[in-house]
């Protein structure tokens, strides 16, 4: 009986001992989920982004360090995801603290609460400067990231915004949104032109230079043009600016040609276009970029406008009269078939397909004003984002589907705004520019850098 007890005995230590050698092997191996970006109870975590240490350099290199620095802090606090820690609490002299894993003082950093590190050093020769960037997490005393970079100087910011897109891969699973850039229609010349600007709205360049009416920016997906609407010949005519030899094409179709949008996989757009047959028509057509005529894609005695692609190309969200006042359609290119979206209000329009393909944004008037609602593209989950702070309009979605920007004159004048996809965290972009901005397009993650 006693042998058989401690038979049984020796079996469970076997089993437990087994059980727990299987979960401390799984443990390190198991990639731990810093950020969840599905999550809307996603809580930020908190970094310190000391100034980065010259090595041997001269005081002038210094700023430099406190330069890059900022550079990263303000990209990733745009992003939502980050609790930048005021340096004002360090209690080390950045040049002081240690850069390498050996030589980190993690108890400091965990006395501050701090979840992630970053500690940066560099040297300069010239106009040249090789930097290393590190990641650390505190909790856990790991290096999570090294990165060396070697370019101009002139380039730290592009450089810093590379690594900023390396932490968000580290602790996303995907790549940020910091080589995006956002187009938008602005009036501080007095005429409505077409704008560029980085993703958190600085390196502001004027793309066109019409003295006249530009509208509906919109980028390929390769991010290599963009198209829009122009009234250079006194009537809306669809253009192409090649960004990279910023050559225009011109490509008339019909007396009416608007709302541009391009093929997620092709180059082809949609595009609202008017042909004179027996009467006048309005209808979604499909173009390639010589602007022929590739494909009819509507084909109803209603208006039919603000295509928006789905991420796989299948299907086009767009705006419809058809049943007396404007509402959200979704038509499957497989099978022609045309299916009403939005029931909700009288009148929603300017759909945006997010990157993820899930949920679908627009605007919808309710009580007078224009707010910004999402929906799935079955009809399900309405959701409105926006309310009670003037008219908000033109949504657009980030790269990453987490962010969606748009227009607003909640202070008086439109501007842009931006938001996380639950509509939390509304915040004006800011815009060194007068006037107002319109009809914001944002572009898909850049493999290059416009000239």
């Amino acid at each position: 009986m006693n042998c058989r007890r401690s038979r049984k005995f020796r079996t469970y230590l076997l089993y437990l001992s087994v059980s727990l050698l299987v979960i401390l092997q799984a443990t390190p191996a198991a990639s731990r989920l810093y950020i969840d970006i599905d999550s809307p109870m996603q809580k930020k975590l908190k970094i310190a982004i000391p100034r980065f240490r010259t090595e041997g350099g001269t005081a002038a290199d210094q700023l430099i360090g406190r330069e890059l620095a900022e550079i990263l802090s303000n990209a990733l606090d745009f992003s939502g995801l980050f609790q930048i820690l005021n340096p004002a609490v360090f209690l080390q002299d950045p040049e002081q603290m240690g850069v390498e894993l050996q030589e980190i003082n993690f108890s400091e950093w965990r006395f501050l609460n701090v979840d992630l590190l970053v500690r940066g050093s560099y040297k300069i020769q010239g106009d040249l400067m090789v930097l290393t960037v590190r990641l650390y997490d505190v909790i856990q005393q790991k290096r999570l990231l090294r990165k060396t970079y070697g370019d101009r100087i002139a380039n730290a910011r592009q450089t810093i915004l590379d690594f900023a897109d390396e932490i968000m891969l580290e602790l996303t699973g995907q790549r940020g949104i910091f080589q995006t850039k956002i187009a938008f229609v602005g009036d501080t010349s007095g005429q409505k032109e077409i704008f560029l600007a980085d993703f958190d709205g600085s390196n502001i360049v004027q793309l066109t230079h019409n003295r006249n009416i530009s509208l509906s920016p919109a980028w390929s997906a390769d991010g290599k043009k963009i198209s829009y609407v122009g009234y250079q010949k006194n009537s809306p005519d669809l253009y192409i600016v090649d960004l990279i030899t910023r050559a225009v094409q011109r490509l008339r179709m019909g007396s009416l040609n608007i709302a541009p949008a391009w093929h997620p996989k092709e180059a082809k757009l949609a595009a609202t276009l008017s042909r004179e047959t027996s009467r006048t028509r309005t209808d979604l057509y499909l173009l390639d970029v010589q602007g022929q005529i590739v494909r009819q894609l509507t084909n109803s005695w209603s208006i039919d406008v603000s295509p928006s692609w789905s991420p796989d190309g299948r299907k086009l969200a767009y705006v419809s009269n058809r049943a007396g006042k404007p509402q959200i359609y979704v038509l499957d290119l497989d099978t022609g078939r045309s299916t009403r979206l939005t029931f909700e209000g009288d009148y929603n329009t300017s759909p945006a397909w997010s990157p993820r393909g899930d949920r679908i944004a627009y605007a919808g008037l309710h009580n007078g004003q224009f707010d910004i609602y999402t929906i799935r593209p079955d009809g399900r989950e309405l959701l409105q984002l926006t309310g009670g702070a003037g008219n908000n309009e033109d949504p657009c979605w980030s790269a990453d589907g987490r962010l969606i920007l748009f227009q607003s004159d909640r202070q008086g004048s439109n501007n842009l705004w931006l938001m996380l996809a639950n509509g939390a965290d509304q915040r004006q972009l800011r815009l060194n520019l007068r006037g107002s901005q319109t009809e914001p397009s944002w572009s898909p993650r850049l493999t290059w850098t416009p000239p």
